[in-house]
């Protein structure tokens, strides 16, 4: 299964939380980038925080994917809880996924890091710096290397594709 992490940074790095989401007013067609990838690829996950803010409004798009939620707990709703990027990678595929759309939180994001799971890394690089913001990161020692596949400007924002070199 390939997984597609989308995420936007700031310029020092930091990944841009929902808490920091009016730091800078992103092009349309930015905002929106992790609902398109999502709706390509028929499913999301995400981590509880992340879906408890979307999951009123954008409960017309979620209601058209399979929606996978990484926590320990269960969660109620019409999710499937997961409780590890493995579990969630499995189970979309065995739903007949090819590939997973992952979009937040950080703990979520570096689940998947961890694992060695994310194949793909969507950046919208915003022209900002904030403090506060999730980090990426894997466990210690753990390289996972990328190359640029594609590089583009919407405005001030830099829209970046890596795919994995080493996967």
């Amino acid at each position: 299964m390939k997984v597609e992490l989308v995420a936007n940074l700031a310029a020092n790095g930091e990944l841009i939380l929902l808490a920091q989401a009016n730091a800078y007013e992103a092009p349309e067609e930015i905002s929106g980038m992790g609902h398109i990838k999502a709706l390509e690829c028929g499913n999301v996950v995400m981590g509880l925080t992340t879906y408890q803010l979307f999951a009123q409004p954008l409960k017309d798009i979620l209601a058209q994917l399979e929606v996978v939620v990484l926590n320990p707990e269960e969660v109620e709703g019409d999710v499937y809880t997961a409780k590890s990027a493995m579990e969630a990678a499995a189970y979309l595929s065995g739903k007949g996924f090819e590939t997973a759309c992952v979009i937040g939180g950080a703990m979520t994001f570096n689940s998947f890091l961890e694992a060695g799971l994310a194949d793909d890394l969507y950046f919208n690089l915003f022209p900002v710096v904030i403090g506060g913001g999730g980090v990426l990161e894997t466990v210690s020692g753990n390289v996972l290397d990328y190359k640029l596949v594609d590089a583009k400007a919407n405005g001030d924002v830099a829209m970046l594709h890596f795919t994995r070199r080493n996967g």
